[in-house]
């Protein structure tokens, strides 16, 4: 996939992200995992994901097809120098459901296939290719209740 990623700000300006974990910990490109900000020195520049400016007051890129699915939130920082650094001002900041194919939206779970296994009762959602699965809900009932549990 690609240009997973976008944002909104003005044209004609150096726009980047960073993607971080839901314990705060930022995505390190080179090394492919998620660390603390800062370790082994590492900066700004070590976590940037580049954004082309598409005019129009809208910059995309790609989210790291390395990151495992999961779910991240994405902050975007206005470049002021000739480079990404820890002071740069933070412009955008949204979350993701990250699927490793994709981002998962309401709109594809609403508009995609599922299908139901008979006999656990598990209720598979399917990506627009009918093959991937994006989310599995399982019911369980009770007397006086329905669960249903994301997996």
């Amino acid at each position: 996939m690609s240009n997973e990623i976008h944002i909104n700000y003005s044209s004609g300006s150096t726009v980047y992200t960073v993607i971080r974990n839901s314990c705060g910990q930022v995505w390190y490109l080179s090394g492919q995992v998620f660390e603390d900000w800062g370790t082994y020195g590492h900066d700004a520049m070590d976590y940037s994901l580049p954004l082309t400016d598409k005019a129009g007051s809208r910059y995309v890129g790609d989210f790291d097809a390395d990151i495992p699915a999961g779910r991240y939130t994405i902050q975007a920082f206005l470049q002021a120098g000739a480079n990404p650094a820890d002071g740069d001002t933070l412009i955008e900041a949204r979350e993701i459901i990250w699927r490793e194919s994709g981002e998962l939206t309401a709109d594809k779970v609403l508009v995609n296939k599922a299908v139901q296994n008979k006999s656990t009762g598990a209720i598979d959602y399917y990506d627009d290719d009918g093959q991937t699965i994006l989310l599995t809900i399982t019911p369980s009932e009770d007397e006086s209740s329905i669960t249903r549990l994301p997996s």
